[in-house]
């Protein structure tokens, strides 16, 4: 298994965009492409993380929530303690896919507070797309308001779509049959899913990022279609950064975009 991580706190430049790519995933980071407009604890408090297996792909972001930590520590942790297992690891079923990454964001959720002393309120969103194409798989999980995408052959669709009620890892213990009730978990088939994206919300936020997150999204897939097989996930990153950013620029108003990118297809 190997992976590539950006974290917020090392990018505090409005403006520029940082990335890191492997051999079919890619992550990119901004603090956004103006100033932030509303009350913030730190400049940049998102995280992306992409990692590839031989026997799947992930894509992983998170929004901290009253500074980076939390964000860090919560794909720090996930990359560290599950993604060799996942991605590198013996087949499950659908139900045992479902239970094996509840139980990983409860450890998500104990290393996040084990990292904060108890007055501190430490919170982030969390969102992932992992691919096994052995099993014909899709494993999605969604806290909070980041997106997740998969561009199909025809199509872009969003998988567990944000709620209107903001949920997040931290902020207090969590058994399982507790936070099953904030996080959405869908093992679905992989279909002919082509790559997975996910995003943190410095895309949609109204008023600051994109007007169409989806159509952005198919436009960065097209963008990447025509790159050598290596790059696409690289350029579909870039392109979906610079969307936001140029949105930032438009809105005078910024938030931190984060984007990871698998592509599937060869």
């Amino acid at each position: 298994m190997k992976a590539v991580l950006l974290a917020g706190r090392e990018h505090a430049e409005v403006g520029a965009v940082d990335e890191q790519a492997l051999a079919r995933v890619a992550v990119a980071l901004s603090r956004g492409g103006a100033e932030k407009r509303y009350e913030y604890t730190d400049p940049n408090e998102d995280v992306a993380l992409a990692a590839e297996g031989s026997r799947g792909m992930l894509v992983a972001v998170a929004d901290g929530h009253w500074g980076h930590r939390a964000a860090e520590v919560a794909l720090v942790h996930l990359r560290d303690a599950h993604l060799e297992a996942w991605l590198d690891g013996a087949e499950r079923s659908s139900e045992g896919w479902y239970q094996e990454v509840l139980h990983a964001l409860v450890s998500v959720n104990d290393a996040i507070l084990a990292a904060h002393t108890a007055t501190e309120n430490p919170r982030t969103t969390l969102a992932l797309a992992l691919s096994r194409p052995a099993e014909g798989l899709l494993v999605t999980a969604s806290v909070g308001d980041s997106h997740l995408f998969v561009a199909e052959t025809k199509q872009v669709i969003e998988r567990l779509p944000r709620q209107r009620q903001s949920k997040f890892l931290g902020h207090e213990p969590r058994k399982p049959s507790q936070l099953a009730r904030d996080v959405r978990i869908e093992v679905q088939p992989l279909g002919d899913a082509r790559a997975l994206l996910a995003v943190t919300d410095g895309i949609s936020e109204r008023g600051i990022g994109v007007d169409d997150p989806r159509e952005a999204v198919q436009t960065a897939i097209a963008s990447a279609e025509s790159a050598a097989a290596n790059a696409r996930g690289s350029v579909a990153a870039r392109a979906l950064v610079d969307a936001a950013l140029a949105a930032h620029r438009s809105n005078d108003a910024g938030d931190n975009i984060a984007v990871a990118v698998a592509w599937l297809a060869r």
